[in-house]
Protein backbone atom coordinates (compact mmCIF):
# COMPACT_ATOMS: atom_id res chain seq x y z
CA UNK A 1 0.00 0.00 0.00
CA UNK A 2 2.81 2.41 0.86
CA UNK A 3 4.57 1.56 -2.39
CA UNK A 4 1.43 2.20 -4.44
CA UNK A 5 0.64 5.44 -2.65
CA UNK A 6 4.12 6.82 -3.23
CA UNK A 7 4.43 6.40 -6.99
CA UNK A 8 2.69 7.50 -10.17
CA UNK A 9 2.91 5.09 -13.12
CA UNK A 10 2.66 5.89 -16.82
CA UNK A 11 2.83 3.48 -19.73
CA UNK A 12 4.64 4.30 -22.99
CA UNK A 13 5.80 2.44 -26.08
CA UNK A 14 9.53 2.91 -26.69
CA UNK A 15 11.29 2.82 -30.05
CA UNK A 16 13.79 0.03 -30.55
CA UNK A 17 14.31 -2.86 -28.15
CA UNK A 18 15.62 -1.10 -25.05
CA UNK A 19 13.90 0.88 -22.31
CA UNK A 20 13.40 4.64 -22.64
CA UNK A 21 15.79 6.85 -20.69
CA UNK A 22 13.89 9.42 -18.61
CA UNK A 23 15.32 12.83 -17.73
CA UNK A 24 14.67 14.53 -14.40
CA UNK A 25 15.09 18.26 -13.87
CA UNK A 26 14.05 20.81 -11.29
CA UNK A 27 11.26 23.20 -12.25
CA UNK A 28 12.84 26.67 -12.22
CA UNK A 29 11.01 29.30 -10.23
CA UNK A 30 8.63 26.84 -8.56
CA UNK A 31 8.14 26.91 -4.82
CA UNK A 32 9.14 23.79 -2.94
CA UNK A 33 10.98 20.72 -4.13
CA UNK A 34 9.21 20.40 -7.50
CA UNK A 35 10.64 18.27 -10.33
CA UNK A 36 9.66 17.36 -13.88
CA UNK A 37 10.16 13.85 -15.29
CA UNK A 38 10.43 13.63 -19.09
CA UNK A 39 10.06 10.18 -20.64
CA UNK A 40 10.86 9.66 -24.33
CA UNK A 41 7.76 8.38 -26.10
CA UNK A 42 8.11 6.18 -29.16
CA UNK A 43 6.18 6.54 -32.38
CA UNK A 44 3.34 4.41 -30.96
CA UNK A 45 2.79 7.00 -28.23
CA UNK A 46 1.75 6.69 -24.62
CA UNK A 47 -0.90 4.18 -23.67
CA UNK A 48 -3.12 2.96 -20.91
CA UNK A 49 -2.46 -0.54 -19.66
CA UNK A 50 -4.66 -2.59 -22.02
CA UNK A 51 -7.06 -5.29 -20.96
CA UNK A 52 -6.44 -8.89 -21.96
CA UNK A 53 -9.68 -10.89 -22.08
CA UNK A 54 -13.33 -9.86 -21.95
CA UNK A 55 -16.11 -12.44 -21.95
CA UNK A 56 -19.62 -11.27 -22.74
CA UNK A 57 -22.08 -14.08 -22.27
CA UNK A 58 -25.05 -15.45 -20.46
CA UNK A 59 -25.17 -15.92 -16.66
CA UNK A 60 -23.14 -18.83 -15.35
CA UNK A 61 -24.18 -21.75 -13.21
CA UNK A 62 -24.63 -21.23 -9.46
CA UNK A 63 -21.60 -21.82 -7.25
CA UNK A 64 -22.42 -23.80 -4.11
CA UNK A 65 -20.89 -23.06 -0.68
CA UNK A 66 -19.10 -19.95 -1.94
CA UNK A 67 -17.46 -17.58 0.52
CA UNK A 68 -19.00 -14.15 -0.18
CA UNK A 69 -18.01 -12.47 3.09
CA UNK A 70 -16.44 -8.99 3.29
CA UNK A 71 -12.87 -8.41 4.39
CA UNK A 72 -11.45 -5.54 6.46
CA UNK A 73 -7.69 -5.14 6.93
CA UNK A 74 -6.72 -4.53 10.56
CA UNK A 75 -5.03 -1.22 9.74
CA UNK A 76 -8.23 0.41 8.40
CA UNK A 77 -10.82 2.03 10.66
CA UNK A 78 -14.42 0.84 10.38
CA UNK A 79 -16.96 3.67 10.10
CA UNK A 80 -20.67 2.88 9.92
CA UNK A 81 -21.45 6.46 8.88
CA UNK A 82 -19.00 8.21 6.53
CA UNK A 83 -17.67 11.74 6.82
CA UNK A 84 -19.32 14.09 4.34
CA UNK A 85 -18.23 17.43 2.89
CA UNK A 86 -20.20 20.70 2.92
CA UNK A 87 -22.31 21.03 -0.21
CA UNK A 88 -20.87 22.91 -3.18
CA UNK A 89 -24.06 22.46 -5.12
CA UNK A 90 -24.64 25.11 -7.79
CA UNK A 91 -27.96 26.88 -8.10
CA UNK A 92 -30.28 25.17 -10.62
CA UNK A 93 -30.63 26.64 -14.10
CA UNK A 94 -33.77 28.68 -14.78
CA UNK A 95 -35.33 28.42 -18.27
CA UNK A 96 -37.33 31.22 -19.85
CA UNK A 97 -40.64 30.02 -18.42
CA UNK A 98 -39.28 30.36 -14.88
CA UNK A 99 -39.34 26.63 -14.05
CA UNK A 100 -36.38 24.80 -12.50
CA UNK A 101 -34.25 22.35 -14.48
CA UNK A 102 -33.05 19.24 -12.66
CA UNK A 103 -31.24 16.08 -13.86
CA UNK A 104 -33.78 13.58 -15.16
CA UNK A 105 -32.94 10.76 -12.76
CA UNK A 106 -33.14 12.80 -9.55
CA UNK A 107 -36.46 12.15 -7.83
CA UNK A 108 -37.63 15.06 -5.70
CA UNK A 109 -34.85 16.94 -3.86
CA UNK A 110 -31.34 15.61 -4.48
CA UNK A 111 -30.39 13.88 -1.22
CA UNK A 112 -26.86 12.90 -2.23
CA UNK A 113 -23.89 14.13 -0.23
CA UNK A 114 -20.22 14.20 -1.17
CA UNK A 115 -17.67 12.03 0.62
CA UNK A 116 -14.09 12.65 1.64
CA UNK A 117 -13.53 9.23 3.13
CA UNK A 118 -10.90 6.47 3.17
CA UNK A 119 -12.19 4.31 6.03
CA UNK A 120 -13.65 0.87 5.43
CA UNK A 121 -15.82 0.05 3.55
CA UNK A 122 -16.37 3.51 2.01
CA UNK A 123 -12.84 3.61 0.58
CA UNK A 124 -13.53 0.42 -1.39
CA UNK A 125 -15.84 2.28 -3.81
CA UNK A 126 -14.19 4.06 -6.72
CA UNK A 127 -14.45 5.64 -10.13
CA UNK A 128 -13.96 3.77 -13.40
CA UNK A 129 -12.42 5.43 -16.47
CA UNK A 130 -12.65 3.66 -19.84
CA UNK A 131 -11.17 3.68 -23.34
CA UNK A 132 -14.61 4.62 -24.68
CA UNK A 133 -14.43 7.99 -22.92
CA UNK A 134 -17.27 7.38 -20.49
CA UNK A 135 -16.98 6.96 -16.74
CA UNK A 136 -18.73 4.78 -14.20
CA UNK A 137 -18.57 3.50 -10.65
CA UNK A 138 -17.59 0.23 -9.02
CA UNK A 139 -16.68 -1.47 -5.76
CA UNK A 140 -14.11 -4.00 -4.60
CA UNK A 141 -15.69 -7.39 -3.84
CA UNK A 142 -12.53 -9.52 -3.67
CA UNK A 143 -8.77 -9.26 -3.24
CA UNK A 144 -8.47 -8.65 -6.98
CA UNK A 145 -12.13 -8.40 -8.02
CA UNK A 146 -14.12 -5.30 -9.01
CA UNK A 147 -17.91 -5.28 -9.40
CA UNK A 148 -19.67 -2.84 -11.74
CA UNK A 149 -22.52 -2.62 -14.26
CA UNK A 150 -22.22 -4.50 -17.53
CA UNK A 151 -22.82 -1.40 -19.65
CA UNK A 152 -19.81 0.37 -18.07
CA UNK A 153 -17.51 -2.07 -19.93
CA UNK A 154 -16.46 -0.60 -23.33
CA UNK A 155 -17.70 -3.60 -25.33
CA UNK A 156 -17.27 -1.89 -28.72
CA UNK A 157 -13.58 -1.32 -27.94
CA UNK A 158 -13.33 -4.94 -26.80
CA UNK A 159 -14.66 -6.04 -30.19
CA UNK A 160 -12.09 -3.79 -31.87
CA UNK A 161 -9.29 -5.40 -29.85
CA UNK A 162 -8.12 -2.22 -28.10
CA UNK A 163 -9.73 -1.54 -24.75
CA UNK A 164 -8.87 -0.51 -21.21
CA UNK A 165 -10.54 0.27 -17.89
CA UNK A 166 -8.94 2.07 -14.93
CA UNK A 167 -10.26 1.89 -11.36
CA UNK A 168 -9.41 4.59 -8.80
CA UNK A 169 -10.68 3.73 -5.28
CA UNK A 170 -11.83 6.63 -3.09
CA UNK A 171 -11.41 8.89 -6.10
CA UNK A 172 -11.44 12.63 -5.49
CA UNK A 173 -10.84 15.04 -8.35
CA UNK A 174 -9.24 12.30 -10.44
CA UNK A 175 -6.88 10.81 -7.84
CA UNK A 176 -7.24 8.41 -4.94
CA UNK A 177 -7.48 9.72 -1.40
CA UNK A 178 -5.47 6.62 -0.43
CA UNK A 179 -2.45 8.00 -2.32
CA UNK A 180 -1.44 9.24 -5.77
CA UNK A 181 -0.64 5.83 -7.24
CA UNK A 182 -3.38 3.77 -5.60
CA UNK A 183 -5.25 2.63 -8.69
CA UNK A 184 -5.33 -0.31 -11.06
CA UNK A 185 -6.15 -1.09 -14.66
CA UNK A 186 -8.44 -4.01 -15.41
CA UNK A 187 -6.83 -7.09 -16.94
CA UNK A 188 -9.91 -9.27 -17.55
CA UNK A 189 -13.70 -8.90 -17.59
CA UNK A 190 -16.59 -11.31 -17.41
CA UNK A 191 -19.97 -9.67 -17.72
CA UNK A 192 -23.31 -9.16 -19.36
CA UNK A 193 -25.30 -6.31 -20.80
CA UNK A 194 -28.98 -5.62 -21.49
CA UNK A 195 -28.08 -5.27 -25.18
CA UNK A 196 -27.16 -8.97 -25.27
CA UNK A 197 -29.63 -10.88 -27.44
CA UNK A 198 -32.40 -12.27 -25.28
CA UNK A 199 -31.23 -10.29 -22.27
CA UNK A 200 -33.25 -7.09 -22.12
CA UNK A 201 -33.53 -7.41 -18.34
CA UNK A 202 -31.69 -4.80 -16.27
CA UNK A 203 -31.12 -7.67 -13.85
CA UNK A 204 -28.35 -8.85 -16.17
CA UNK A 205 -26.54 -5.51 -16.23
CA UNK A 206 -23.49 -6.51 -14.19
CA UNK A 207 -19.82 -7.38 -14.67
CA UNK A 208 -16.90 -8.60 -12.60
CA UNK A 209 -13.38 -7.41 -13.41
CA UNK A 210 -9.93 -8.72 -12.54
CA UNK A 211 -7.48 -6.00 -11.50
CA UNK A 212 -3.78 -6.03 -12.33
CA UNK A 213 -3.13 -4.75 -8.79
CA UNK A 214 -4.75 -6.71 -5.91
CA UNK A 215 -6.14 -3.58 -4.27
CA UNK A 216 -8.46 -5.62 -2.06
CA UNK A 217 -5.48 -6.81 -0.03
CA UNK A 218 -4.57 -3.41 1.46
CA UNK A 219 -8.03 -1.80 1.15
CA UNK A 220 -10.39 -4.67 1.94
CA UNK A 221 -13.63 -5.34 0.10
CA UNK A 222 -17.39 -5.75 0.38
CA UNK A 223 -19.31 -8.99 0.63
CA UNK A 224 -22.43 -9.72 -1.41
CA UNK A 225 -25.85 -11.17 -0.64
CA UNK A 226 -28.93 -11.95 -2.77
CA UNK A 227 -31.70 -9.39 -2.38
CA UNK A 228 -34.82 -10.75 -0.70
CA UNK A 229 -38.10 -9.24 -2.01
CA UNK A 230 -39.39 -9.49 1.56
CA UNK A 231 -37.23 -6.41 2.21
CA UNK A 232 -39.26 -4.28 -0.22
CA UNK A 233 -40.18 -0.91 1.24
CA UNK A 234 -37.49 -0.92 3.93
CA UNK A 235 -35.33 2.24 3.92
CA UNK A 236 -32.12 0.33 4.63
CA UNK A 237 -30.07 0.86 1.52
CA UNK A 238 -27.04 3.00 0.75
CA UNK A 239 -25.85 3.93 -2.72
CA UNK A 240 -22.47 5.38 -3.72
CA UNK A 241 -21.11 6.44 -7.09
CA UNK A 242 -19.53 9.16 -9.18
CA UNK A 243 -22.16 11.30 -10.94
CA UNK A 244 -20.75 13.20 -13.89
CA UNK A 245 -21.29 16.79 -15.03
CA UNK A 246 -22.29 17.90 -11.53
CA UNK A 247 -20.63 19.52 -8.53
CA UNK A 248 -19.19 16.29 -7.08
CA UNK A 249 -15.41 15.90 -6.99
CA UNK A 250 -15.64 12.87 -4.70
CA UNK A 251 -18.11 10.02 -4.37
CA UNK A 252 -21.79 10.68 -3.90
CA UNK A 253 -23.47 9.10 -0.90
CA UNK A 254 -27.15 8.58 -0.18
CA UNK A 255 -28.65 6.50 2.61
CA UNK A 256 -32.21 5.64 3.58
CA UNK A 257 -33.10 4.36 0.11
CA UNK A 258 -35.95 1.87 -0.21
CA UNK A 259 -36.26 -0.80 -2.88
CA UNK A 260 -39.94 -0.89 -3.76
CA UNK A 261 -40.09 -3.80 -6.18
CA UNK A 262 -37.90 -6.56 -7.54
CA UNK A 263 -38.65 -8.27 -10.86
CA UNK A 264 -36.88 -11.60 -11.35
CA UNK A 265 -35.98 -13.26 -14.65
CA UNK A 266 -35.21 -16.83 -15.68
CA UNK A 267 -31.46 -16.39 -15.25
CA UNK A 268 -31.20 -15.55 -11.52
CA UNK A 269 -31.21 -11.83 -12.23
CA UNK A 270 -33.27 -9.28 -10.31
CA UNK A 271 -34.36 -5.78 -11.34
CA UNK A 272 -34.48 -3.78 -8.11
CA UNK A 273 -36.72 -0.70 -8.47
CA UNK A 274 -35.74 2.20 -6.22
CA UNK A 275 -36.12 5.95 -5.80
CA UNK A 276 -32.54 6.87 -4.98
CA UNK A 277 -31.05 9.89 -6.73
CA UNK A 278 -29.06 8.79 -9.79
CA UNK A 279 -27.40 10.60 -12.68
CA UNK A 280 -25.03 9.30 -15.40
CA UNK A 281 -21.75 8.21 -13.86
CA UNK A 282 -23.50 6.49 -10.93
CA UNK A 283 -23.79 3.36 -13.09
CA UNK A 284 -22.12 0.38 -11.43
CA UNK A 285 -22.19 1.94 -7.96
CA UNK A 286 -23.11 -0.46 -5.15
CA UNK A 287 -26.46 -0.70 -3.38
CA UNK A 288 -25.57 -2.06 0.06
CA UNK A 289 -26.14 -2.01 3.82
CA UNK A 290 -24.64 -3.49 6.98
CA UNK A 291 -26.00 -6.91 7.94
CA UNK A 292 -24.63 -6.79 11.47
CA UNK A 293 -21.37 -5.45 12.85
CA UNK A 294 -18.62 -5.15 10.25
CA UNK A 295 -20.68 -6.95 7.62
CA UNK A 296 -21.38 -4.68 4.60
CA UNK A 297 -23.06 -6.60 1.77
CA UNK A 298 -23.84 -5.44 -1.76
CA UNK A 299 -27.20 -6.65 -3.07
CA UNK A 300 -27.23 -4.84 -6.46
CA UNK A 301 -25.36 -2.38 -8.68
CA UNK A 302 -26.91 0.71 -10.25
CA UNK A 303 -28.05 -0.04 -13.79
CA UNK A 304 -30.56 2.30 -15.44
CA UNK A 305 -33.74 4.35 -15.20
CA UNK A 306 -37.25 3.84 -16.50
CA UNK A 307 -37.80 4.98 -20.08
CA UNK A 308 -41.60 5.22 -19.79
CA UNK A 309 -41.80 8.32 -17.61
CA UNK A 310 -42.29 6.55 -14.27
CA UNK A 311 -39.23 8.27 -12.74
CA UNK A 312 -37.89 5.11 -11.13
CA UNK A 313 -34.34 3.74 -11.15
CA UNK A 314 -33.16 0.15 -11.53
CA UNK A 315 -30.29 -1.73 -9.90
CA UNK A 316 -29.10 -5.16 -11.06
CA UNK A 317 -29.02 -7.83 -8.37
CA UNK A 318 -30.28 -11.30 -7.59
CA UNK A 319 -28.54 -14.63 -6.98
CA UNK A 320 -26.78 -14.25 -10.33
CA UNK A 321 -24.73 -11.37 -8.93
CA UNK A 322 -23.45 -13.66 -6.19
CA UNK A 323 -22.69 -16.34 -8.78
CA UNK A 324 -20.52 -13.85 -10.67
CA UNK A 325 -18.61 -12.76 -7.57
CA UNK A 326 -18.11 -16.35 -6.39
CA UNK A 327 -16.76 -17.33 -9.80
CA UNK A 328 -14.43 -14.32 -9.91
CA UNK A 329 -13.05 -14.96 -6.43
CA UNK A 330 -12.37 -18.58 -7.30
CA UNK A 331 -10.76 -17.86 -10.67
CA UNK A 332 -9.00 -14.57 -9.90
CA UNK A 333 -7.50 -15.03 -6.43
CA UNK A 334 -5.00 -12.57 -4.97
Amino acid sequence: MVELAGRQSIHVFADGDGPPEPEICRVDGAEGNLWRVDVPVGTAGDVALPGRTAIRGRPREPVSDADLAPYRPEWLDLFYVPRVLPSRRKKPIKPLDGDTLQPRWVIGPDNRQELNETSWPWGCVGKIFTSAGWEGSGALVGRRVLLTAGHVVPWADVAAGNWWMRFVPACYNGKSLHGAGVQSYVSDVSGFNPDLEGGASAGWDRAVCRLYEPLGNPLGHFGTLPYDPAWNGQRWWINMGYPGHMWFLGASYESGISINGANSDLHRGLECRHFGDITPGNSGGPMFTFFGAGNPRIVAVQSSDSADGDMVNFAAGGPGLDDDVAWARANWPA
